[in-house]
């Protein structure tokens, strides 16, 4: 079975543990050519809710398709401009 790593902060570690999930969890891909905007969807988080996503600690497009053993983070808008500089999505935009 082929499965991925998925971190959230800020906002986002509210909403799963609302939903009573882990805020790093093991999720099934169920498909070889899952992107990360496809799980995102999955796991029904919002669109707004999403300004950056991180695979293998590496900024990537949501467009990127997933491998198995990736480690997928979703990142909320909000970050302070200090943070966003030092992780690298100053200016992020979606190819």
């Amino acid at each position: 079975m082929a499965t991925l790593e998925v971190l959230v902060f800020g906002k986002l570690y509210f909403l799963f543990k609302e939903r009573g999930w882990p805020t790093s969890m093991t999720v099934d891909m169920q498909a070889p050519s899952l992107t990360a905007h496809d799980l995102r969807k999955r796991l029904a988080i919002p669109a707004n809710d999403v300004e950056v996503v991180f695979i293998n600690r590496l900024i990537k497009p949501l467009s990127t398709k997933l491998k198995p053993g990736d480690r997928v983070a979703f990142v909320p808008p909000g970050a302070p401009t200090i943070h966003r500089f030092n992780l690298g999505f100053y200016d992020v935009k979606e190819d």
